[in-house]
C-alpha cells in the first residue's frame, strides 16, 4: 500500500447523490485482536455494554462487501480516545461518547496509522468516510456539584481538564427548556461551555488546525455528523462548519419539523428525525400515511430537503424488524420509501443481513441490543440484494433523487396506499413512486397532478422494482391516470427510462394463516419457542378480512417451531400449541376461553 497523504482526499464532501451505510465501529468486524482490550475487562465478547472487538483494519477488509452492496459512503463511530468505564463501572466507551482524549484515536479501535489507512482504502473504492464529531460533552469526569476532579487523577486529557469549560450542571430534565437542554448535562456526562472561548478553540482545533494542517479533518473525512445538536446553541454548529471547512449534519431528536428546520438553516443537513417518527408509525404500527403527509407538507420550512438523511433505525433506535414484528416485506416497503423519497438514505449495519437485535426492546436494554455485533457478510440474503439493487437505482437516477422535486400524488385519509412523484421537469425525467402499507393486494387508479413530460398519455411505464410490472398512462380529463395492482406491503416505482430487467426473488416464506372473527377494535398476536416469537411476547399478526388473519416469516426457522395465538396479546387461544415447518402454509383454527 502506497504510503498515505493526509491531504490527498481532503476535497471529499458529502453530496446530496450519497447513499451512506452506518457502522458502529467496535460492532463489525474485529481485523486485529491485538486491540481488544482487557478480556474480562473492558473486553467482554457477548456483553454488549462493553467492547467486543471490531476496529480500522475489520472495516478495511469488508469494504468490497460495502462496495458490493452499493454505498458511497460510510459513516463511523468517533474515532478520539474514550474514558475506558462510565463512572458507574457499569459499561465501557465503545460507542465513542465517552471522550477523554479529543486529540488522540481509540486504541480499541486501532492506531492512527489504521485510521489513515480505512480512508486511503474507501477512497481508492469511491467510498467517503464520515467523521462522528463531539462538540457537546466529554465522559464524567466532576461529579455535579463539585468543581473539583475527585480523585485527582480521574479527569480528561489537557487542554480539557479545565474544570472552568465546564458548564457543571445538573442533568436535563426539561428538554422542551432551551436553557436547561444547553447548559445541563446530558445523561450525566460533563457538558462542554462552547461560550468559553478556550475551551471552543480547543475544540475546533482537535478536529481541524490549518496552522499545523492537523486534527480529524486531516485525515480526509468527507464531512461530519454533529451529536445532540439541540443541546449547542446554534452559532457554535454553524461556526465550527464553517471553521472546518466540511458540510456537517445535525442529530436533534426531535419529531418537531419546525426544530429541525431551524437547525438545518445552520448546518449542511439534518437527521430527519421527525420523517422517522411517522414512518415508524406507519410501517411498523400500521398506522395511516397521515402523520408522512403532515411532515412532506412542512418540507418548504427547510433550505434544502435533499440535505434531509433518512433511516429506518440506527444506534440510538430500536432495529426496524424488531419493530415491525420480523415482517421482511415491510422493512423491503420502507426501504424501499427513504430510497425513494427527497433526502439522502442512510442504512444502519446488519440490516442486510436481516439483525433485529432483542424483540422485547425496552429503555433499559435499547442501547445495548440495538448495537449487536455483525453477524455476518453474506451477499446473498434477500435483504442485501434488495439493497444491491436500491443503491443501483439511486446511482441511475443519481440526478433525479438527488435534486428531483417529489410532488405528491395520492393521498386519502385512511388508505393505505401512498404516492409521489420525484421529476426533473427540465429534462424531462420522472418516476412515479407507489406504496401499498396492507398485508393485502390494492388495486388503485391514480391521476397524475403536474405538468412532468415524463408522464404523457400513451406511455409505458415500468417498474423499477419488478421489470414484469408496466402500466399504460391513459387520458382521462385533466389529468392523465394509470390503473395499477399494488402488491401486498409493496412499492412500484414507475419510470419511462428503460434500465436493464430485474426481476425480484421468489421469497421462500413460512405463513401462518388463522381463522378467528376477533370482532371490531381486537387483535390477534402470535408467540412461540423461538426467534423471532418468544412465549413472553406477542408479535403482531395481520388483519386479513373479517375471520383471517396472518404471519408471515421469512427468516430461517428451528424445527421444532412451536407456537400460539392470543387475542389482545393477553389471552391465549384454547388448546395445545402448534407446530409448523418452514416454507409450510399452515391454516389454524382457533377459539378462546375467555374473551374477557
Amino acid at each position: 500500500m502506497k504510503t498515505y497523504d493526509k491531504m490527498e482526499y481532503a476535497d471529499f464532501s458529502i453530496r446530496e447523490s450519497d447513499r451512506i451505510y452506518m457502522i458502529v465501529t467496535d460492532r463489525f468486524y474485529d481485523g486485529d485482536p491485538d486491540n481488544n482490550g482487557i478480556l474480562g475487562q473492558e473486553y467482554r465478547p457477548g456483553n454488549l455494554s462493553f467492547y467486543q472487538g471490531g476496529d480500522w483494519k475489520g472495516m478495511i477488509q469488508k469494504l468490497p462487501y460495502i462496495k458490493k452492496m452499493g454505498f458511497t459512503a460510510i459513516w463511523i463511530s468517533a474515532p478520539q480516545d474514550n474514558e475506558l468505564f462510565s463512572r458507574s463501572g457499569d459499561e465501557a466507551g465503545y460507542h465513542g461518547y465517552y471522550t477523554r482524549d479529543f486529540n488522540q484515536v481509540n486504541p480499541h479501535f486501532g492506531t492512527a496509522c489504521d485510521l489513515a489507512a480505512l480512508v486511503q482504502a474507501s477512497a481508492e473504492l469511491d467510498i467517503k468516510v464520515i467523521l462522528d464529531v463531539q462538540l457537546n460533552h466529554t465522559a464524567d469526569y466532576l461529579q455535579y456539584p463539585s468543581r473539583t476532579y475527585d480523585p485527582p487523577e480521574y479527569h480528561p486529557a489537557p487542554p480539557f481538564n479545565n474544570p472552568d469549560w465546564y458548564h457543571n450542571s445538573p442533568n436535563i430534565v426539561d428538554f422542551t427548556n432551551p436553557e436547561e437542554r444547553q447548559n445541563y448535562s446530558l445523561g450525566g456526562l460533563d457538558d462542554l461551555a462552547q461560550e468559553n472561548s478556550e475551551c471552543f478553540r480547543a475544540l475546533k482545533e482537535a478536529y481541524w488546525n490549518p496552522a499545523t494542517q492537523e486534527g480529524w479533518f486531516s485525515y480526509g473525512f468527507a464531512g461530519s455528523r454533529i451529536d445532540a445538536v439541540l443541546e449547542i446553541p446554534a452559532k457554535y454548529l454553524e461556526e465550527f462548519q464553517n471553521y472546518t471547512g466540511k458540510p456537517a449534519f445535525g442529530e436533534a431528536l426531535t419529531g418537531s419539523v419546525d426544530e429541525n428546520a431551524a437547525l438545518a438553516k445552520t448546518l449542511w443537513g439534518m437527521l430527519d428525525y421527525p420523517l422517522y417518527f411517522q414512518m415508524n408509525y406507519v410501517f411498523c404500527l400500521g398506522h395511516s400515511w397521515e402523520g408522512i403527509h403532515h411532515i412532506f407538507s412542512q418540507d418548504h420550512k427547510y433550505p434544502c430537503p435533499n440535505r434531509l438523511f433518512t433511516f429506518l433505525d440506527n444506534h440510538d433506535r430500536a432495529r426496524f424488524l424488531a419493530n415491525a414484528g420480523d415482517s421482511f416485506a415491510k422493512i423491503r416497503l420502507a426501504l424501499a420509501f427513504i430510497y425513494a423519497a427527497r433526502g439522502i438514505p442512510i442504512v444502519y449495519y446488519g440490516t442486510e443481513q436481516n439483525m433485529a437485535g432483542d424483540y422485547r426492546y425496552s429503555e433499559e436494554n435499547l442501547n445495548r441490543v440495538n448495537r449487536e455485533s455483525m453477524t455476518g457478510f453474506s451477499t446473498e440474503t434477500t435483504t442485501f440484494l434488495y439493497l444491491e439493487h436500491l443503491n443501483h437505482i439511486r446511482e441511475v437516477f443519481t440526478d433525479l433523487f438527488s435534486n428531483g422535486r417529489q410532488i405528491e400524488q395520492y393521498f386519502c385519509t385512511d388508505d393505505h396506499v401512498y404516492a409521489f412523484s420525484r421529476e426533473l421537469p427540465e429534462q424531462a425525467e420522472a418516476v412515479l413512486c407507489i406504496f401499498n402499507n396492507s398485508p393485502v393486494r390494492q388495486e388503485r387508479v391514480l391521476f397524475i397532478k403536474g405538468d412532468a413530460k415524463a408522464f404523457t398519455p400513451d406511455s409505458i411505464l415500468a417498474d423499477l422494482l419488478n421489470s414484469n410490472n408496466r402500466v399504460r398512462i391513459q387520458s382521462s380529463g385533466r389529468y392523465p391516470c394509470i390503473s395499477i395492482s399494488i402488491p401486498a406491503y409493496g412499492a412500484m416505482l414507475l419510470s419511462s427510462k428503460c434500465i436493464e430487467n430485474y426481476i425480484p426473488p421468489v421469497y421462500r416464506q413460512t405463513i401462518i394463516r388463522i381463522h378467528y372473527d376477533a370482532g371490531w377494535g381486537n387483535r390477534l398476536t402470535i408467540r412461540g419457542n423461538c426467534a423471532p416469537l418468544h412465549w413472553d411476547l406477542g408479535q403482531p399478526c395481520d388483519n386479513i378480512s373479517n375471520n383471517l388473519w396472518q404471519y408471515v416469516l421469512e427468516r430461517p426457522i428451528e424445527d421444532p417451531f412451536l407456537f400460539k395465538i392470543l387475542l389482545n396479546d393477553s389471552v391465549w387461544e384454547n388448546g395445545e400449541n402448534h407446530c409448523v415447518r418452514e416454507g409450510e402454509i399452515k391454516d389454524i383454527y382457533v377459539s378462546f376461553y375467555d374473551i374477557g
